[in-house]
């Protein structure tokens, strides 16, 4: 992790610390060099593109117990689920000689 990285981590860990624990938070603030007390500081802004992910975790379950887990984009249709199920290694060798309802 970079120190500007490492940096911004910190001032938003002692701005939400601030309320919890006031005083371990303005030491904190102070050690990274800030003058003004924590608690006159605007809360952090969340950014929901950084807490978008591209693809979900499946569970794939025959007769009832997991047998793997697979990645797919979100909105996949179910044929094409279906598809990357079928593709995986753990589920083919246990539906081996078996025939697939759903």
């Amino acid at each position: 992790m970079s120190a500007a990285a490492m940096r911004q981590v910190l001032e938003t860990l002692a701005l939400m610390l601030a309320p919890l624990a006031p005083y371990l938070s303005q030491e904190i603030w102070e050690e990274l060099g800030k003058q003004d007390p924590v608690f006159r500081q605007p809360w952090p802004v969340y950014d929901p593109e950084l807490a978008r992910e591209d693809e979900a975790e499946i569970v794939v379950q025959v007769n009832g117990k997991v047998r793997s887990r697979i990645s797919a984009p979100f909105g996949a249709a179910p044929p094409e689920l279906e598809r990357y199920a079928l593709a995986d290694e753990k589920v083919r060798t246990a539906i081996a000689g078996k025939t697939v309802v759903k």
